[in-house]
């Protein structure tokens, strides 16, 4: 359509320039009719190319805006509608995408395939059941959209023919293995919904058997035995979540009910709070496996069919988080009123949104406020790692070692912790107590290649344990090959040991991987001079000084350049202890 148009544009823009201003009255005002379809025209391609642009260089409101006022004009166009529908859902803004979706023409609408899903979900939101099938009656070319329908037609069925609803949702997954668990958990609530608990019960701990950890069905389940008497199994499979997988507010909350001994049955959802979860739920991977915020789409109409749900709008804010939209993102997390069970976790979340925002005092408050009153080993975590982003190591180290000795009281031994507590120390100096965590994380997991790296650099960085240390990061590295720091470290250790053509090789090879990392400019630079390869060696380390963080390293690095690595030995050799 849009190249068209600019030929158009281009055709009338000649006959303008051509017309001398003379004529008949009615060769006058057919003049005058093209001059304003041309800027018609022109404002409408001005309009894309905004948009567009605003797209691309992901500035979401004004992509936004730019599409809304593109669609008034352009209203018989189903990719125009699509991508309006698509920017203004993206910003979160629902009710006003449905208003535009609703002037679509009927032909418009039935070719498109975001807005046809957003009508249906309306329909669904106000209760309209039997509006909802008209929109979903053409065929659908994305199959993640299918799935969405195939749930939506569902749940409006289930009040009126709940086998049929039920079938439906089972069969929503497609073949995919995540989608199918994702729509059989949704059937076997269904179930308990329509009053066969026994039946739900039974399907939702296949599913556990299997060894599907949805929090969604692993909740109901327990609800369901709890509720069948079964505490002890509610238990057991709350806290199989918790080892496997961590802790969720949600099932620690059912914990505490189970054992008080007053377990509230399965939410009895409608068609809308339902279908809230299976947009929550399809959505929730993307979340984490893509860096766009392609999923706030999805995120903002599941918080449109229920405004409570509020795990969506934490997934839905750490999206925005992730693609630097950190005002909407505090904003939503801000949201969350202090009842819900996720308020906590949210409040974790917003403390790392302030610090990304550079609001690092608010950051700080938010987390111990939280700590104070809800006294949550995940705060006290959250703000240990704040404490260590801020350099703050001394207090990060105390406040790791009391969450240590609170898992250590309950039995449990968490090697994350552990290895962040002998990162504080070793930055911190101490290095016997240092050592001592990280050789219990890696005792605790000793097949993580993360751990093998720091220690083993660690060793070969103090001229200790060598062999050893050189032994661990190659083992690391077989576990991990495509990670530049730690082909990096292997480059270093053969540094250190004097093999600078092998170093050469592997701090070649970390640069490809990770080539804005000033570290590893530095070593290559180191690595070359050693070899004679001096004007190479001053180039890495101009490009370490620009990609630099702090500036303690951006004075090593301009003194290397004016003077050389010998020099700097001669100057001062406490200041490289490193260099042989």
């Amino acid at each position: 359509m849009f190249r068209a148009l600019a030929l158009t544009v281009s055709c009338l823009v000649l006959s303008s320039c051509v017309s001398n201003g003379s004529g008949t009255p009615s060769e006058i005002l057919a003049r005058a009719e093209a001059d304003t379809q041309l800027r018609r025209e022109i404002d409408t391609l001005s309009t894309y190319a905004v948009a567009k642009y605003a797209g691309l260089t992901d500035d979401a409101q004004t992509s936004a805006r730019q599409y809304a006022r593109l669609l008034r004009s352009v209203q018989d166009d189903p990719w125009v509608a699509e991508q309006a529908i698509f920017s203004i859902l993206r910003v979160g803004e629902v009710s006003r995408a449905v208003a535009l979706a609703k002037r679509l023409p009927p032909d418009t609408l039935a070719e498109t395939e975001l807005p046809r899903l957003l009508m249906a979900v309306d329909a669904t939101q106000r209760g309209a059941s039997d509006e909802v099938f008209t929109y979903l009656d053409q065929p659908w070319r994305n199959e993640y959209h299918a799935m969405l329908a195939r749930s939506l037609a569902a749940w409006n069925l289930l009040e009126g023919d709940p086998q049929a609803a039920i079938l439906l949702q089972q069969q929503a997954g497609g073949d995919d293995g995540l989608f199918t668990i994702m729509g059989q958990t949704l059937a076997a609530i269904m179930k308990a919904n329509a009053g066969d608990e026994a039946a739900a019960r039974s399907d939702l701990g296949y599913l556990f058997d299997l060894g599907a950890r949805l929090a969604l069905g692993v909740e109901a389940e327990a609800r369901l035995l709890a509720r069948d008497g079964q505490t002890e199994k509610a238990l057991q499979h709350l806290t199989a979540f918790r080892t496997e997988v961590g802790r969720h507010p949600a099932l620690t909350a059912l914990q505490y009910e189970i054992e008080a001994g007053s377990i509230n049955p399965v939410p009895t959802y409608s068609a809308a709070q339902g279908t809230a979860l299976a947009f929550y739920l399809a959505t929730a991977p993307q979340a984490t496996q893509y860096y766009n915020d392609v999923p706030a789409v999805y995120f903002a109409m599941a918080s449109y069919l229920d405004p409570e749900l509020d795990v969506a709008k934490t997934l839905w804010a750490d999206v925005l988080d992730q693609s630097d939209r950190r005002v909407e993102a505090i904003a939503l997390l801000q949201s969350i009123p202090e009842a819900s069970v996720h308020h906590t976790s949210a409040q974790g979340q917003l403390a790392w949104a302030l610090r990304r925002e550079g609001r690092d005092d608010e950051a700080l408050t938010i987390a111990r406020e939280t700590l104070a009153r809800t006294d949550n080993r995940n705060i006290r975590v959250q703000l240990a790692d704040l404490l260590q982003s801020l350099g703050r190591d001394g207090e990060a180290a105390d406040t790791f070692s009391d969450i240590i000795e609170a898992d250590e009281a309950e039995g449990l031994y968490d090697w994350r912790i552990y290895y962040a507590r002998g990162g504080a120390r070793e930055r911190l100096g101490e290095w016997p107590p240092a050592e001592n965590d990280l050789q219990t994380a890696m005792n605790l997991r000793p097949d993580n290649p993360t751990i093998m790296n720091y220690l083993g650099y660690s060793w070969i960085d103090r001229g200790i344990n060598l062999d050893e240390g050189l032994a661990l990061i190659e083992t690391a590295l077989r576990y991990a090959p495509e990670n530049g720091a730690i082909t990096d470290s292997l480059g270093w250790a053969h540094y250190k040991l004097g093999n600078y053509e092998r170093a050469i090789f592997y701090l070649e090879r970390a640069v490809e991987l990770e080539p804005t990392i000033a570290e590893i400019l530095d070593h290559l630079g180191d690595a070359y001079w050693q070899v004679g390869r001096f004007k190479e060696a001053g180039f890495q380390w101009e490009r370490a000084l620009k990609y630099a963080a702090d500036e303690e390293e951006r004075e090593l690095l301009s003194k290397k350049l004016a003077g050389g690595i010998a020099l700097l030995q001669a100057a001062n050799e406490t200041q490289v202890p490193a260099y042989p």
